[in-house]
């Protein structure tokens, strides 16, 4: 009975390349992928000063469409892992059918929820959050979450809009507060402030590194 129903999903699933051509379309149509966004405009820049290497577990917080799976996963081979985590179910569901899709071994796709990572403790080397920090509420026991999660000495990586008064009407009206804030909520969790990381052509945006403290 275990071999029909296996060879049934087998049958009823959709093939991969139909399963890929399905998820274009979607992605595609997606605002999170529209290329003038400045992240994905400039993603190969961002991923190169995250400085991944084999075997890094890496967490996406907010992870939305799953923008920098391919990106990571492939950095961090298979030896690493890639961990998109999403509140968002239909989000969660788009990932996993990317993952799948592109035929990545070491990539997990997890439903979070507002104030939790749902993350296992000290089980991921970085943590990055893109354009998905100014969302965070409840912010204190999110970042709660996050440092729980991270190794000790673990990085987490934000990249964010750098709202200032000079910013477009739609960045003031939709980022809820500016860098300095944001900066103070996360060390105040309990975070070492790192440092900024350069990223040539992402204008509008932060990019910082914070640090979980090593154990004493």
């Amino acid at each position: 009975m275990a071999r029909l129903l296996a060879l049934l999903l087998l049958i009823l699933a959709p093939s991969v390349p139909a399963l890929a051509q399905g998820v274009a379309a979607r992605l595609q149509a997606h605002p999170l992928e529209d290329p003038a966004r400045g992240v994905i405009a400039n993603r190969p820049a961002i991923v190169a000063a995250l400085d991944l290497r084999p075997g890094l577990v890496v967490a996406d917080i907010g992870a939305g469409t799953g923008a920098f799976m391919e990106p990571i996963a492939r950095a961090v081979g298979p030896q690493g892992r890639y961990i998109a985590v999403d509140i968002d179910r239909d989000s969660v569901g788009l990932m996993r059918d990317r993952a799948r899709a592109l035929g990545l071994g070491n990539v997990e796709v997890l439903l979070s929820r507002p104030e939790s990572v749902m993350l296992a403790p000290a089980s991921v080397d970085l943590m990055v959050v893109i354009d998905a920090y100014h969302h965070f509420d409840p912010v204190k026991p999110m970042l709660a979450s996050m440092l729980a999660a991270l190794r000790p000495g673990g990085q987490l990586v934000v990249v964010d809009f750098d709202r200032t008064p000079q910013s477009p009407k739609w960045v003031r009206n939709h980022v809820r507060a500016d860098k300095a804030t944001f900066v103070r909520e996360i060390t105040e969790a309990g975070f070492r402030l790192d440092r900024d990381l350069a990223v040539p052509g992402l204008a509008g945006h932060f990019v910082t590194r914070f640090v979980k403290p090593a154990a004493r």
